[in-house]
C-alpha cells in the first residue's frame, strides 16, 4: 500500500508541476485564452488541443488513483489527516480538469473555425 501511495503522490506531483514549457496556462483568464487562440494559426491550435487532451488524460488518471485510495481507507482513517489530504488533492485535480476542459473547448472551437 505504501508503494502505491508513493506512486500516486509522484504521479500527482508530475501532473501538477507539468513537464517543461507547457503552452496551456491554467491561471490565465478564459477571456485572454480566447483572444490568444484567435491569433494562433491552425498548427499552433492543434498543438494546444493535443496538449490539453494529454493533460486531461494524465490528471484524470491521477484522480482515479486518489478515488481508489479513498475507497481503501478504513472508517477511522476517513476522518483523519490522510483522507483530508486526499480530498484536497482530489478537489484541486477536479478544478484543474475543469479549467483544462474550458481551454480545450476554446482551442477546439477556434481550430474548427480556422479549418473552414
Amino acid at each position: 500500500m505504501k508503494w502505491y501511495t508513493g506512486l500516486v503522490a509522484l504521479m500527482v506531483a508530475a501532473v501538477l508541476t507539468g513537464c517543461g514549457d507547457s503552452g496551456v496556462d491554467e491561471n490565465k483568464p478564459i477571456e485572454q485564452v480566447a483572444v490568444d487562440a484567435a491569433k494562433m494559426g491552425q498548427e499552433k491550435l492543434q498543438s494546444r488541443v493535443t496538449e490539453c487532451e494529454s493533460l486531461i488524460a494524465e490528471k484524470a488518471a491521477a484522480l482515479k488513483g486518489f478515488e481508489a485510495q479513498i475507497k481503501e481507507l478504513s472508517i477511522s482513517e476517513l476522518m483523519g489527516e490522510k483522507a483530508k489530504t486526499i480530498k484536497t488533492e482530489t478537489k484541486n485535480l477536479t478544478t484543474s480538469l475543469n479549467t483544462l476542459k474550458e481551454r480545450l473547448a476554446v482551442y477546439a472551437k477556434e481550430l474548427s473555425s480556422a479549418g473552414e
